[in-house]
């Protein structure tokens, strides 16, 4: 799990049963930290609240990244990642996601399921690769977003 100290410089955004976001976007625009944390279950409506509340917040932030700790995952059923891969990182795609830099699960389980989630045949244009910690994510999506930057001027000049 991230160290909460590493986050106190951030606003949290939200906090709920399955999700806590943060806006990291004074130190790095266009990012937002979450922990996805618990058991999903498509039948509990605040998962699809919660869920829709993160996607809400990549369209009117315009992220372009989410560092994800995945840590306090418990597991995610087939049923819950089809679901996430058709609505979800659909739908965070089409609000301009381009990456879930992603933070592994503590527990067996939620690795397993983190690995069939952040399958990027099924992401879409969301590119998920995985760090260690949160300082290497960070760095790797600071890197990345000046990559993009970089060629974005490239086309323009």
């Amino acid at each position: 799990m991230t160290n909460p100290k590493l986050l106190e410089s951030y606003t949290k955004l939200y906090s709920g049963k399955y999700t806590e976001i943060y806006d990291m976007s004074h130190e790095l625009p266009y990012v937002a930290f979450a922990y996805w944390k618990g058991f999903y279950r498509l039948n509990d409506p605040d998962f699809v609240k919660e869920m829709q509340i993160s996607t809400d917040f990549i369209r009117d932030k315009r992220l372009k990244v989410y560092i994800s700790d995945h840590s306090m995952l418990q597991v995610v059923a087939d049923d819950v990642l089809v679901w996430l891969h058709q609505n979800w990182y659909s739908k965070a795609s089409q609000h301009g996601l381009l990456m879930e830099a992603a933070l592994d699960a503590n527990n067996v389980f939620g690795q397993l399921s983190l690995q069939k989630m952040l399958d990027e045949s099924k992401t879409g244009k969301i590119i998920t690769p995985k760090y260690p910690d949160f300082l290497t994510a960070k760095q790797q999506v600071k890197e990345f977003l000046d990559a993009k930057a970089k060629a974005m001027v490239g086309k323009i000049v």
